[in-house]
């Protein structure tokens, strides 16, 4: 058994695309390969871990803010996503270099504040989070989670939802989740303020990780008695299809430094650059490819109402059934190997 990762994202009706404060991230480490900009497979010799960060739109710098947090995400070893006092100390490193990086914004500026900016800057930018990290154990995969805020990630069998989380209804969505921040982390609720999860999953489960107007509405679908679980998933897969053809046509990947997977156009904040030992293949890929499926999907839920106006991130980690057992050589993974 292998996996499948693709994802997509969109920004607000009417924004321009480095406007989007969404971001997402992947990474494979051992035996894994790029098949296209926004599609990688990874055998049963591959730990897999996957981001997705929603920026607070009203805070100083949230598009290089949760780029940068994605990117962490995914370098932190998988057993760190079950352990809330050493996520929290990853982060509390990770937020110490964003004083400077404001400063350093404000001085090249090259004009004055506007009215709304000193408060946002005193504040720093901020973001809800998920993540996952999943690696191999004899005749299938554990996932560990990890989550601040409203950003949620499913675990589906077909159209049947088995794990949701953190919410796991459309009414716990409110207009204050918690939040990560640049300037002092998690506050004073600290390591309280992360949530976690772990479970297994065999083949043919799908893992959706999605930003908050996307996981309410999908809540509440299934809390209506319409599940659209495989729907989502075809849509993550669809995007992926549609990245490889834009790659094949010549499309920059990874690395080449003409968009990035968050679209932020300012560069402005702290790089937190995927650690990739071991063979690791990061993805932060263009943001148009693989954007058509998903905006043909989100648009006429925008249109009717069904679904608020917001950044939207869609990620899908599919456990595919092609042969491999899922079982490594020394009687699968030990969990607590720290990768």
């Amino acid at each position: 058994m292998s996996v499948a990762v693709a994802g997509c994202r969109m920004q607000k009706e009417g924004d321009a695309m480095a406007e989007c404060a969404d971001a997402w991230y992947h990474l494979v480490q051992g035996g894994g390969t790029v098949q296209g900009l926004r599609a990688t497979r990874a055998t049963a010799d591959s730990t897999v871990r996957c981001a997705v960060a929603d920026g607070a739109s009203l805070s100083a710098l949230p598009e290089p803010w949760a780029r940068t947090l994605v990117r962490e995400l995914c370098a932190v070893p998988v057993r760190a996503l079950s352990d809330a006092d050493t996520l929290h100390a990853a982060l509390r490193t990770l937020s110490d270099g964003w004083p400077a990086a404001l400063r350093s914004y404000v001085t090249g500026l090259g004009r004055p504040l506007d009215w709304l900016e000193p408060h946002a800057l005193q504040h720093g930018p901020a973001a809800t989070f998920v993540a996952v990290g999943v690696l191999p154990v004899p005749g299938g995969w554990r996932w560990s989670a990890a989550a601040v805020g409203d950003c949620c990630l499913f675990q589906t069998r077909g159209d049947t939802l088995v794990t949701a989380f953190p919410l796991s209804l459309p009414e716990s969505f409110g207009h204050h989740p918690d939040l990560v921040r640049g300037l002092d982390c998690l506050g004073a609720a600290g390591p309280s303020a992360i949530r976690t999860a772990s479970g297994t999953a065999a083949a043919g489960d799908v893992l959706l990780l999605a930003s908050d107007a996307l996981a309410k509405w999908a809540l509440a679908q299934e809390t209506g008695r319409r599940p659209a679980w495989r729907q989502l998933a075809a849509v993550a897969v669809a995007a992926g299809e549609q990245a490889r053809g834009s790659a094949a046509g010549g499309e920059p990947g990874p690395g080449s430094g003409s968009g990035s997977g968050s679209g932020s156009g300012s560069g402005i904040g702290p790089r937190s650059e995927p650690r990739t030992g071991g063979g690791g293949t990061g993805a932060e890929p263009r943001a148009e490819a693989g954007g058509d499926a998903l905006r043909a999907f989100i648009g006429p839920l925008r249109d009717t109402g069904a679904i608020e106006d917001d950044d939207v991130t869609l990620v899908a980690v599919r456990f595919l059934d092609d042969g491999r057992t899922g079982t490594r050589a020394g009687g699968g993974a030990d969990l607590r190997d720290g990768r």
